[in-house]
């Protein structure tokens, strides 16, 4: 409910203060609906609540801090996404890194002033999308569709802060908060859907 809402206070002015409600519960609620078993994924929600936080505000010094909340939040799904790695479908992360590598160029160069920080956090996003796409097992399709949102909507964030202006940057800002959201959704119950350790009784499966 959060998420829906914030989703469309997004779209519409003069909603700063339900905005500061609803971004702020979305990690929280989450954390709620899917705790967290594993630390990296907790320093991933932590990190990412940091974040929603930080980009509350418009500022370049909100936006960096924003930056690397996030990062931080990167590194502990990476870490995370790692350990459920399966060694046999690490050949797909090449094409991964690689477009995450021109993205990151393309960024950099589109951020002006802070095309550093922002070619960084491009490249470690594209570490964990990496890292996604290893994951095998229940879960996994969750993962790695999670993953893929994530980059969508960061590349809409990019793209309407450093790159489109008016209608058209509108238009993408628009789309951010829907893909993060389900982006986050889809990572942290595919994670812990994978967690889950396989019932006993034949029988438990249908409790």
């Amino acid at each position: 409910m959060a998420a829906v809402v914030d989703s469309i206070a997004a779209t519409v002015r003069g909603t700063n203060a339900l905005r500061k409600v609803t971004k702020t519960a979305l990690m929280p609620a989450l954390a709620v609906a899917s705790p967290p078993r594993d630390p990296g994924m907790a320093v991933g929600l932590a990190g990412s609540w940091a974040g929603d936080v930080a980009l509350l505000g418009d500022s370049d010094r909100a936006f960096r801090t924003g930056l690397f909340s996030f990062l931080v939040a990167h590194v502990g799904y990476t870490a995370a996404l790692a350990r459920r790695s399966s060694p046999g479908a690490r050949k797909a992360v090449v094409p991964i890194v690689a477009a995450s590598t021109a993205g990151a160029f393309a960024f950099s160069r589109a951020a002006g002033p802070m095309g550093r920080p922002v070619g960084l956090y491009a490249l470690t996003l594209g570490t964990m999308v990496a890292a996604a796409s290893t994951v095998r097992g229940t879960g996994s399709r969750r993962v790695v569709g999670g993953a893929a949102l994530f980059a969508v909507s960061d590349a809409l964030l990019g793209a309407s802060r450093f790159v489109l202006k008016g209608r058209w940057a509108r238009i993408a800002s628009a789309g951010v908060m829907p893909t993060y959201a389900a982006a986050q959704w889809l990572i942290h119950t595919g994670f812990e859907q994978g967690e889950r350790p396989p019932p006993e009784n034949p029988l438990d499966a249908l409790c």
